[in-house]
C-alpha cells in the first residue's frame, strides 16, 4: 500500500522545466555556504542551495522578487530582471538570527528543521562540549544529556530500557542517518563513533520507529559526521592521566602502579575544488582500575564527497572507518562480603578458573552514496553501507562475525512555493533493505531480512508545523519468521508566540528480536545464557505534550523546554533467571543443566513522566558562559505482572528493573579571556529494582536464586553491598583550561571528584576518582 504512495508521491513532485536561469553562491557573513538554504520566487518557482552554497533556480524572462531563506539566518528579498536566453548571477549573504540559538536537526523529521519547530523531543550535543570535558567514547557523552542514562554501554531514554546483557536496543543508533546496530545482537559500539569527526550528536526521544524503523522503540541517537568548510583545519588532541585509589584502601591491588590511560587524536578537513574531503584517526590504551582488565584501540576514518562539475546538483562519496583493538574485560567481580576484593575477576586470574574474556576484535564501515537535486529542488539520494564487527575469542569459545548489508532509496521535496497547498510542504519517501549474515559460537549460523517501505509528510499551516508518517517493517530470521508490522506516528507545533511553540506527539515502536536474544547459549562465571527461538516481536506507543520556551536576558540566549509523556510496550522481553526447558521437551525435569539466564517476554509495560531542561550560552562581555541543566522523574512499572515476573524482580514492587526514577544534570563552562573552567554534576536516584538472582532477596518464590547464590556466593555479597550502597548517587566532574596561543589549549580535568563509589549494574564497580592532562590543537 506504501508503495503505491510513493509511486503517487513520484507523480506528483516530478515535473520538468525550461527557462532562463538564476544562478550564484549563498553564504553567511562568516564566508561559510550555507546548505540546503531555500531560494523562492514570487511566482511560485523554488529551489535550495548543494552543500558548497551554489544554487540554480529556471524562470522565464522578466522581473522578479525572489526570496533567500535559511534556518537560522534572516531572510532577504532581492528584485531582479531576467533577460532572454540570459544567466542572471545573485551572490548573497544571510546575516545569522542573534536572538536565538541557531540549533538545527535532521533526526525529528529527515529534513533540516529549528529544533523549537519539531513535533517531538530533542537534545542536541556539540563537539566543543566533547572535548572540553576530556570525553573519549559517545556513551560517555551522551550520559551527561538530561533524560538519557548509559547502563554498562546500554542506552536508555527516559526509562525506555534498563539492562539486558548487552543484548537487543531500544535506541536506534544511527551513523549519518544509517543504522549503527550490530548485526548479531542489535547494540551500539559506542567507541566505534569517531569523535574526532562529530558535527553533532542528535538525540531523539520517544518511538520514531516509522521514521527508522525496528529499534527505534525508545528513541533515536544519530551521530553527525562533519564535512570539510571553505578553510582547511587540523585538529589534534593528546590525553593522559591515571585513576586515583578507591576510598577504600582494602580495595587497591596494584600496589604503587597506579592504574593508567593515554590517547589522542587527529583529523584533517580540506576542500580541493569541487571535493570535500576529511582523515581522522584516534587511538586509546588504558591499564584499568579492574584487575586484568586492559583495551588498546586504533581507528582510521575518511570523509569524501564530490560535487559533479558537468551536472549541477549531482553530489556522491562514501565514509569509511576501520577500527582494531584488543580488550581484556570480565563480568562478575570476586564474591566477597568483606568487599576487599570486589575490583578482582570471579575466578581469580587463573587460566582455568577466570572469567576474564580475551578479545581481538575488528569493525569497520563503508558508505558509499549519491545524491542527484534537480533544478526543481526534488533529491533522489541511495545510501548504502556495510558494517562488520568481528570478535575473536576462541578460549571461551565466545568467537563471532557479524556483517549487515543496507540500502535505503528515498526521494524528497520541500516546496517553498506561496501556492497555499504546498507552500511549506515537506515529503519524503523511501524503500529501506537490509541483509545480516551472523557466524559465530555464540550463536551458530544465522540470517536476517528486513525490507521497509515508508512515507513522511510535514505541512506548515500559519504558526502550525504538521507531521505524519507511515512505514511497513518486513522481518524474517533464517527465512522464516516472518513478520510484517506497520507503523505510524503523527504530531503538531504550533509556534504560539515567536519565542513560545508548544507540541504534541504520538508514534508508535516496534522492535524485532535480536538473533542473539533468540539463539545465544554461553556462560558467564557460574551463571548460563539460554536461547530462546520462540521469543516475540515488542510493540508499543510513546505520546508526549511539550513547550520550549525562547529565553533571551541581557547577553544570555537560550531555551527552557519542558514535558509530559508515556510510553507503552507489549510483549517487552528482558533477560530472566530460572529453569529453561529447551522448546522441543517442554515438559523435562527440572536440571542445574537448564538453570540460568534467557530472553523473554514479560508482557505489558508503561513509563510515565516528567521531562525539563534548560539550555543557555552568552558569548559577549569578556566572561562567557554556557549552561545545561535538566531533570528527568520517571515511573516505569510492569502492568499486571504475573507470579513468575515479579519472582524476578528484586524488590515488593512492580518497579521495572535497572531504571533511575529521578535523574538530574547540570553542566556549566565559563571562560574569561585565556582561562576556563567548568563542571558536570550528575544526580542519580537510588536504583529501585535489579534481577532478583543477584540479590536472593525471594526465596520463597524463587527458588533459582538460591541455586545462583550456591554456586557462586555472588548474592550475598551483591546483597549486602547494595543495602550499603544503594543510595542516591552525585558524580561531579571539573575542569580548568588554559588557552596558551590561538592554536594550542591545555586542559586538567578530574573526572569523579567525590570519589563515589556505587554499583552501575551488579557485580561491577564505576571507575574511581580520575585525573586527565589534555593538549589540543587547532589550525
Amino acid at each position: 500500500m506504501i508503495s503505491k504512495y510513493l509511486l503517487s508521491l513520484l507523480l506528483i513532485i516530478t515535473y520538468a522545466a525550461n527557462a532562463q536561469k538564476i544562478t550564484g553562491t549563498i553564504s553567511g557573513t562568516n564566508g561559510e555556504p550555507i546548505q540546503d538554504a531555500v531560494i523562492t520566487s514570487n511566482t511560485n518557482e523554488s529551489s535550495s542551495a548543494n552543500s558548497n552554497g551554489i544554487y540554480e533556480l529556471n524562470l522565464p524572462a522578466g522581473n522578479y522578487k525572489i526570496k533567500f531563506s535559511a534556518i537560522g539566518f534572516n531572510s532577504k528579498v532581492l528584485e531582479t530582471t531576467i533577460s532572454e536566453n540570459n544567466t542572471t548571477t545573485l551572490n548573497v549573504v544571510l546575516e545569522a538570527r542573534t536572538k536565538e540559538l541557531k540549533i538545527v536537526t535532521v533526526s525529528g523529521s529527515r529534513f533540516a528543521k529549528r529544533a523549537a519547530e519539531e513535533v517531538v523531543s530533542i537534545e542536541i550535543l556539540k563537539p566543543n562540549f566533547i572535548k572540553n570535558a576530556a570525553i573519549n567514547t559517545a556513551d560517555e557523552a551522551l550520559n551527561k544529556l538530561p533524560g538519557v542514562d548509559v547502563v554498562d554501554n546500554q542506552i536508555n531514554i527516559r526509562g525506555g530500557s534498563g539492562w539486558s546483557y548487552g543484548a537487543g536496543s531500544r535506541v536506534m543508533v544511527l551513523l549519518n542517518d544509517i543504522p549503527m546496530l550490530t548485526a548479531d545482537a542489535s547494540d551500539a559500539k559506542w567507541d566505534f563513533l569517531p569523535l574526532e569527526n562529530c558535527e553533532q550528536i542528535e538525540v531523539l526521544k520517544g518511538a520514531a520507529s516509522s521514521l527508522y524503523g525496528s529499534s527505534a522503540l525508545n528513541g533515536v541517537v544519530n551521530f553527525r559526521t562533519a564535512y570539510a568548510k571553505s578553510k582547511p583545519v587540523t585538529k589534534f588532541q593528546i590525553l593522559g592521566g591515571y585513576i586515583g585509589n578507591p576510598t577504600r584502601k582494602e580495595m587497591i591491588w596494584w600496589g604503587k602502579k597506579q592504574p593508567n590511560f593515554q590517547g589522542g587524536y587527529i583529523s584533517h578537513a580540506q576542500k580541493f575544488d569541487n571535493i570535500d574531503f576529511v582523515v581522522g584517526s584516534a587511538w586509546y590504551l588504558e591499564k584499568s582500575y579492574l584487575q586484568g582488565d586492559a583495551t588498546k584501540r586504533v581507528r582510521l576514518n575518511t570523509n569524501l564527497r564530490i560535487n559533479n562539475k558537468k551536472i549541477k546538483g549531482l553530489q556522491y562519496g562514501v565514509h569509511t572507518n576501520l577500527q582494531i583493538g584488543k580488550s581484556v574485560n570480565f563480568f562478575l567481580h570476586q564474591a566477597d562480603t568483606t568487599f576487599a576484593n570486589l575490583l578482582k575477576p570471579y575466578g581469580g586470574l587463573a587460566d582455568s578458573t577466570t572469567t576474564l574474556n580475551k578479545n581481538q576484535g575488528r569493525r569497520f564501515n563503508i558508505d558509499p552514496y549519491i545524491s542527484y537535486t534537480t533544478k526543481k529542488g526534488l533529491n533522489y539520494s541511495l545510501r548504502t553501507r556495510v558494517f562488520n564487527t568481528s570478535n575473536f575469542i576462541p578460549e571461551k569459545k565466545q568467537s563471532s562475525n557479524a556483517t549487515s548489508y543496507y540500502a535505503e532509496a528515498q526521494v524528497s521535496k520541500k516546496f517553498g512555493s506561496e501556492n497555499q497547498i504546498l507552500n511549506d510542504l515537506n515529503i519524503i519517501g523511501g524503500l529501506v533493505y537490509s541483509y545480516n549474515t551472523i557466524v559465530g559460537d555464540l550463536y551458530g549460523k544465522h540470517f536476517t531480512n528486513n525490507y521497509a517501505p515508508y512515507l513522511q509528510l510535514e505541512k506548515k499551516i500559519g504558526p502550525v508545523w504538521l507531521a505524519t508518517g507511515a512505514r511497513l517493517e518486513n522481518n524474517s530470521t533464517d527465512g522464516k519468521a516472518k513478520e510484517s508490522k506497520p507503523v505510524f506516528r503523527a504530531g503538531a507545533n504550533y509556534a504560539a508566540s515567536k519565542t513560545t511553540n508548544i507540541r504534541a506527539n504520538w508514534g508508535q515502536g516496534y522492535r524485532y528480536a535480536t538473533v542473539a536474544e533468540k539463539f545465544v547459549a554461553t556462560s558467564f562465571g557460574a551463571a548460563s545464557v539460554f536461547p530462546n527461538p520462540v521469543l516475540k516481536s515488542e510493540t508499543g506507543n510513546s505520546k508526549e505534550i511539550g513547550i520550549k520556551q525562547g529565553l533571551a536576558f541581557g547577553n544570555w540566549l537560550g531555551f527552557a523546554d519542558a514535558a509530559l509523556f508515556q510510553m507503552r510496550y507489549s510483549n517487552m522481553m528482558e533477560f530472566n533467571f530460572g529453569f529453561n526447558a529447551p522448546v522441543d521437551s517442554p515438559n523435562i525435569a527440572p536440571s542445574q543443566k537448564y538453570i540460568g539466564f534467557q530472553s523473554r517476554n514479560i508482557g505489558s509495560t508503561k513509563i510515565t513522566g516528567i521531562d525539563f531542561s534548560v539550555m543557555g550560552q552568552n558569548n559577549t562581555g569578556k566572561l562567557q558562559q554556557s549552561i545545561m541543566l535538566g531533570y528527568t522523574y520517571i515511573n516505569p512499572v510492569s502492568v499486571n505482572p504475573d507470579s513468575s515476573i515479579m519472582a524476578n524482580i528484586s524488590g515488593p514492587n512492580n518497579v521495572l528493573k535497572y531504571r533511575y526514577q529521578h535523574t538530574a544534570k547540570l553542566s556549566w563552562e565559563g571562560t574569561y579571556k585565556k582561562w576556563g573552567i567548568g563542571f558536570i554534576n550528575t544526580f542519580n536516584s537510588r536504583m529501585e529494582n535489579i534481577d532478583e538472582v543477584f540479590e536472593n532477596s525471594k526465596p520463597a518464590v524463587n527458588i533459582f536464586g538460591q541455586i545462583f547464590s550456591l554456586g557462586t556466593n555472588l548474592p550475598p555479597t551483591i546483597a549486602k553491598y547494595r543495602s550499603i550502597h544503594n543510595k542516591p548517587i552525585w558524580i561531579a566532574d571539573v575542569r580548568l583550561s588554559y588557552q596558551i596561543n590561538k592554536i594550542f589549549k591545555a586542559a586538567f580535568v578530574i573526572k569523579n571528584t567525590l570519589n563515589t563509589e556505587y554499583y552501575e549494574r551488579p557485580a561491577l564497580i564505576n571507575t574511581p576518582r580520575n585525573f586527565t592532562l589534555q593538549l589540543s590543537a587547532e589550525f
